[in-house]
């Protein structure tokens, strides 16, 4: 793929978590984007519709099963692993109310290693009992096993039919479910310590960039195709209900005809570092520890705390684990039995 500005993109989503995040830790309310989305979940359905763009593109490059899974699990687990094992050996100890011989022999302290094959679990004994945001150390990683589970249904798809009909049938299915279900339900459907409702509203900006590059419909994206959706968001935000139905097409062709352009001074800036999946999984934790330890601390200084302390983990982790991970991806060559 030619140069891009995915880096940046996926940059500023994970950023833009972090921001919203910040006020809910605080104590504050949550900017809203176009008075319908918090800024965090902005942030989580833009790396839903730039997964389903990219994700789409590596399975029909290379659509064997054991290449694609082995590729996207070297993505999402070895930052995952390192992060949770983090938080349970250092961040646990460190911040838990309970000695460290009652947090070590707490049954919740090994159960919280679950999120490492994705079964989430938030909760450390003793840590972050008294904050805002009670008992949770790590509560961005529910929407880990709903991108996993995207990755599945990329196979499951690919292996019924290599026809793009089935993409678009699936898009239907997540539109209509999320319309009539998902966006109504008052309590939650659980199933492997997931929130099904929001597998159907993720899924369905995840399905949308999917159908943007099984159509080749970026091949339309132009100044006035994004001004166009633009304008529309706007124009429609006193209509709650319509402009959440609109942002299913309208918020991914803004959000990948960005992605798709290319700006030199933001490849410059970020180089070959992709931060931003460090920045998603390790911000939660960095937040709730600043707030914990400085309960009275500014917004103004606990962005800059947050950012600075999150940055330097992101960066580590992609330095040091993601970065060297990604060097064990199968190549399309190499012969794999499945």
């Amino acid at each position: 793929m030619k140069s891009n500005n995915f880096n940046a993109l996926r940059l500023i989503a994970a950023g833009l978590v972090l921001y919203g995040h910040s006020f809910t830790f605080l104590g504050l309310r949550q900017p809203i984007f176009l008075s319908w989305l918090p800024l965090g979940v902005l942030g989580v359905f833009i790396f839903f519709t730039i997964s389903g763009f990219l994700v789409s593109q590596s399975w029909e490059r290379d659509p064997h099963l054991l290449r694609f899974l082995i590729r996207r699990s070297l993505r999402i687990f070895p930052g995952l692993i390192v992060c949770i094992l983090l938080s349970v050996l250092l961040l646990g100890p460190w911040l838990s109310t309970l000695s460290l011989k009652d947090y070590f022999s707490h049954p919740a302290t090994l159960a919280y290693l679950e999120n490492i094959w994705l079964s989430t679990v938030y909760y450390l004994p003793g840590v972050f009992e008294k904050n805002r945001v009670a008992n949770a150390v790590n509560g961005s990683l529910w929407s880990l096993p709903v991108e996993f589970f995207m990755y599945c249904l990329v196979v499951v798809a690919g292996i019924l039919s290599p026809k793009r009909w089935i993409s678009a049938l699936l898009f239907v299915v997540f539109v209509l479910v999320n319309h009539f279900w998902a966006q109504k339900a008052q309590h939650m459907l659980v199933a492997y310590n997931t929130d099904i409702r929001q597998v159907f509203m993720c899924g369905t900006y995840f399905w949308a960039g999917v159908l943007i590059y099984k159509y080749h419909l970026d091949d339309y994206f132009s100044i006035s195709t994004v001004m166009g959706a633009c304008v529309l968001l706007l124009c429609l935000e006193p209509h709650t209900e319509l402009l959440r139905t609109a942002s299913w097409g309208l918020l991914p062709i803004v959000v990948l005809a960005f992605g798709l352009s290319n700006s030199p001074i933001l490849t410059r800036l970020l180089g070959k570092h992709d931060i931003s999946y460090g920045v998603y999984i390790y911000a939660f934790p960095v937040q709730q520890a600043i707030v914990f330890l400085f309960p009275t601390i500014q917004l103004a200084l606990y962005l800059i705390t947050c950012c600075l302390f999150t940055f330097i983990l992101a960066f580590l982790s992609w330095n040091l684990i993601e970065s060297k991970a990604l060097n064990f991806k199968p190549s399309t060559q190499r012969k794999f039995s499945v």
